[in-house]
């Protein structure tokens, strides 16, 4: 899977990289249930979060620590950095989502997009486990 960035989310982390983090903020991770082509015009309304049972949205802490964002590596040319804690979400009902996205958690600017090569159902009692990276593959 690899993250797509709508227009929105380009000026977002353009930005950041410019401004020296003028504009940090926390990231949301959220998981959609709705079957979307990604646009370069989407903005968060085109994704309909997950509402099952016991779901709850990801903050991802916009710092470098331990538990939070990895100092950025490259390897092979390509640069990215993990998250520190990983992503769990242990549907308590069952329902079928088709990716992950990203907001800015106080602006609420759709940031980056990463669905999944089809619709993955969730049943009541499984565990999706996601490690948040950003960057390349």
């Amino acid at each position: 899977m690899a993250w797509q960035c709508p227009d929105a989310g380009e000026v977002f982390l353009t930005k950041r990289v410019l401004y020296s983090d003028a504009d940090a903020e926390n990231l949301t991770l959220k998981l959609y249930k709705t079957s979307v082509v990604f646009a370069e015009s989407d903005v968060a309304a085109t994704y309909t979060v997950a509402d099952f049972t016991n779901y709850a949205d990801v903050t991802l802490t916009s710092s470098q620590s331990g538990s939070t964002w990895a100092v950025p590596t490259t390897s092979a040319g390509v640069t990215s950095s993990t998250y520190g804690t990983n992503a769990v979400w242990s549907p308590g009902s069952s329902q079928t989502v088709y990716g992950l996205y990203l907001l800015g958690a106080s602006s609420g600017t759709l940031v980056a997009v990463d669905a999944f090569a089809a619709g993955l159902p969730l049943t009541n009692g499984a565990t999706l486990t996601v490690t948040p990276k950003w960057g390349g593959e």
